[in-house]
């Protein structure tokens, strides 16, 4: 009888891939079950106040990286001689950046006045001050970690960190309840955790740990070149619901923040294989990385339907049930969502191959066309339409976003259209090694 292979045994990148989906899928698992207590314990309102708050805090961190982790995971990947002082270059920049995206954040914040959202006040913008800088210190632990394939520690982080987040508010609103900023304090708490263990880890066996001046100028030329596209990419989840905040009420914030939740199920084996794929294609020839971005592509986009169909099927039977009739206006917008899942995999895998092949001004193209479509349609539809304006808008831009990277991608490595379009039978090596995890459970 033949043995199912484990991910090890596997393509390094369906192997990698596997491997952090199902962490993912663990990890947001336990996310959801924070999100469904903010919910029942704070309604649509108090959730569109902790949406706020967290995507604050994620989108300074971002501007904080200045495409220094991009950069530094490339590096570490390439050159393993090095990896000390990249290791100390990206925590005491991410240290310093973080500071100023924090003080810069929190002063912005403050200058609006009556214009941001009523909710967040002077205990809430300390909390941002400080999760901006904890996020930023996580992402640099993160970076050396994913360079350095080890994603086996990447993996239990992030499949532990959201379920410590759920923990403490279960414990909270079991105790002396649960507040506004009882909560953004537990996000922090959690994200501090997750920040300190993606360090140490990262710091394990490295050597020379001391800062270098002339390898961060490089990384600071090579990452600045791919910070557009990839602050395009991670603005193109998070601004819609920031403009959200300003254009609409917190409570229809609430309503689409339920509703992205319940849809980012279909994004995790997409993230999880560019996410695997980037040190793998660093290490590859050209004919190589294309293959393998094309496969991962195929592969993605196979399992991103068909969870794009089970989620229409599914998705309006089960968020009202789970989350309250409260949230019953979450059923739209997650329905519009789930088109721009394809979108989403396009744009990621080969954004990703894009830096991996050492061309960043070509990786940002696809994440910034996404942007800009996304901003533009939510200035005309959220007005109008709320949270199904929004995720239209959402969903037009992932699709536009991936067709430019697409492009891209083909620009720089020419290939014939039936290598994307038709499937192979090693594309289906991935729902095996899906369904792997299951069967050992079930055999156990």
């Amino acid at each position: 009888m033949l043995k199912a292979r484990t991910p090890r045994e596997l393509d390094p990148v369906v192997g990698g891939s596997v491997l952090l989906f199902w962490s993912k899928v663990a990890g947001n698992i336990g996310f959801f079950a924070a999100v469904l207590i903010l919910a029942r314990a704070l309604g649509p309102t108090g959730r569109g106040t902790i949406a706020f708050l967290i995507v604050t805090v994620l989108v300074a961190a971002k501007l904080a990286g200045l495409g220094i982790g991009e950069a530094t995971a490339v590096f570490v990947a390439k050159r393993p001689e090095e990896r000390g002082a990249l290791f100390a270059n990206v925590v005491l920049f991410m240290l310093g950046s973080g500071l100023v995206a924090a003080t810069v954040a929190c002063g912005t914040l403050i200058a609006l006045g009556d214009i941001r959202p009523d909710g967040i006040g002077g205990p809430e913008l300390a909390v941002i001050a400080l999760a901006t800088v904890v996020s930023a210190l996580g992402d640099a632990g993160y970076v050396v970690l994913l360079g350095g394939n080890r994603l086996r520690a990447v993996a239990v982080v992030t499949a532990s960190a959201s379920w410590l987040y759920a923990l403490i508010l279960a414990v909270l609103w079991a105790t002396i309840g649960l507040s506004v900023l009882d909560a953004a304090l537990a996000w922090t708490a959690a994200e501090g955790i997750r920040a300190l263990a993606f360090i140490l880890q990262s710091r394990r066996g490295l050597e020379r740990i001391r800062p270098r001046l002339s390898l961060l100028l490089e990384a600071i030329r090579f990452g600045s070149r791919a910070w557009v596209g990839s602050l395009a990419r991670f603005l193109n989840f998070r601004t819609d619901q920031l403009l959200m905040g300003f254009l609409a009420s917190e409570a229809a914030l609430g309503i689409y923040a339920v509703a992205v939740n319940g849809s980012e199920v279909l994004l995790y084996l997409p993230a999880a294989t560019a996410t695997a794929l980037l040190p793998a294609a660093a290490r590859s020839e050209a004919g190589v990385r294309v293959e393998q971005a094309l496969r991962a592509f195929r592969s993605a986009a196979l399992v991103t339907v068909a969870a794009a169909l089970a989620g229409a099927a599914l998705g309006p039977i089960l968020l009202p049930v789970v989350f309250g009739p409260a949230f019953d206006e979450s059923v739209a917008p997650f329905l519009w969502l789930l088109p721009g899942a394809l979108g989403f995999a396009a744009t990621a895998v080969f954004s990703y191959a894009l830096v991996a092949a050492s061309a960043p001004g070509l990786s940002s193209v696809g994440p910034f066309v996404s942007l800009v479509v996304g901003i533009t349609l939510d200035l005309v539809l959220i007005p109008r339409f709320g949270a199904s304006g929004a995720a239209a808008a959402a969903s037009a831009a992932f699709l536009a976003g991936g067709c430019a990277a697409l492009f891209a991608f083909r620009r720089l490595h020419p290939f014939a259209w039936r290598a994307f379009v038709l499937p192979r039978r090693g594309d289906l090596v991935v729902f095996r090694a899906l369904a792997a995890p299951l069967r050992l459970v079930r055999s156990g």
